[in-house]
């Protein structure tokens, strides 16, 4: 599929079924990267649709609600959902150890009479016989944000972990290129065998070929605040001569008052492979060195669209069938230009697990 036939498809879907145009919510149109199955990317303009037909019901599978990236992720679900007309589920699976929860919650739901579902899978592999019976069932499985190894989707809306863990890691690789003194990294991706982690690790390992980047040692374990600040702990204790710390935005909370407690702040700087809230704070005062940005209330947004598309128009030669989203890297001196509303939920805003039913 070209970009020319997706920018046709779209373009369609400007038009509501009364047959005037309706002008676009201010989320779309945007640029993504459109990801073909030979693997080529080629930069779309993604256009939302108007209204549903009906009201599709769709479940939404997160793998917990424990950080501001998934709880971004669930208000830009609800956000589409009351702007398309649909009713959503959202399932918390309660961590990246709960596969088992994940797949009876899914199949729960769908046997409740979900059409479509929106799975954030907690393991790339784990969830491949659960996804093709849906896709036996003729359920629309829209695969988002961490990815799955499996081809029974209709449709992939990534934040592609890959190329946020390669952004933090070409940061470092820039600032210390091959042939300068030799920085040492203590490197924490999240909780192991989980699909995102292991799109980080390669992306970052990517990133920092053939620079002055070392990796002091990698440490695994779930994205709850306590647990990595631990393995921070232990990190600092290990690695005296670490110059930067670098994982998730959990991670980077977790570690900045121990830091600080350490007096290791000038030491020991901060990255963080996508942002959040806290991180945000810790830029703008310049506590950390560096944070990468993901739109993740607009991925989530295209989540649900795409569901809505597929289930309105079918698995057309025209459907979009992946799509990443494009983010990029933030320091204190740049974090100006960061736009808040299309990374983080509203001030206040807390879970909604049932919309529209």
């Amino acid at each position: 599929m070209t970009s020319n036939l997706f920018l046709k498809c779209v373009a369609t879907a400007s038009i509501a079924l009364s047959g005037s145009v309706v002008h676009a919510a201010d989320w779309f149109p945007i640029e993504v990267n459109q990801v073909g199955a030979d693997g080529n990317v080629v930069k779309v303009e993604y256009q939302g649709q108007q209204k549903a037909s009906q009201k599709w019901p769709i479940c939404v599978s997160f793998p917990h609600m424990k950080d501001p990236f998934w709880l971004a992720a669930n208000y830009g679900v609800v956000e589409e959902a009351k702007r398309l007309g649909v009713s959503v589920q959202v399932l918390d699976a309660g961590g990246y150890t709960q596969l088992n929860n994940q797949i009876s919650q899914i199949e729960n739901c769908v046997a409740g009479g979900a059409k479509a579902v929106v799975m954030v899978s907690i393991d790339a592999e784990g969830v491949g016989n659960m996804l093709k019976t849906l896709k036996d069932k003729n359920i629309v499985v829209i695969d988002a944000f961490n990815g799955s190894n499996s081809t029974d989707v209709a449709a992939r809306v990534l934040t592609n972990p890959r190329d946020e863990g390669f952004r933090a890691g070409e940061y470092l690789a820039k600032k210390h290129p091959k042939g300068t003194p030799e920085v040492r990294v203590g490197w924490l991706p999240g909780p192991a065998g989980a699909g995102f982690v292991e799109g980080f690790n390669a992306g970052f390992l990517d990133g920092i070929k053939d620079s002055a980047v070392v990796i002091a040692e990698t440490k695994y374990g779930d994205v709850g605040k306590e647990i990595q600040a631990r393995l921070v702990e232990d990190m600092l204790q290990t690695h005296k001569d670490l110059d930067y710390i670098v994982g998730t935005a959990v991670m980077v909370e977790g570690a900045l008052p121990l830091l600080k407690a350490r007096k290791l702040l000038d030491k020991v700087k901060l990255v963080s492979v996508y942002m959040t809230p806290g991180v945000y704070q810790g830029l703008k005062k310049g506590e950390i060195e560096a944070a990468g940005v993901a739109p993740i209330v607009t991925t989530a947004k295209m989540t649900i669209d795409s569901a809505v598309r597929i289930l309105e128009q079918g698995n057309n030669p025209e459907a979009l069938t992946r799509v990443d989203t494009i983010g990029t890297v933030y320091t204190p001196a740049t974090v100006g230009q960061f736009d808040p509303s299309i990374t983080f939920a509203p001030a206040g805003f807390r879970p909604v697990f049932s919309f529209g039913k």
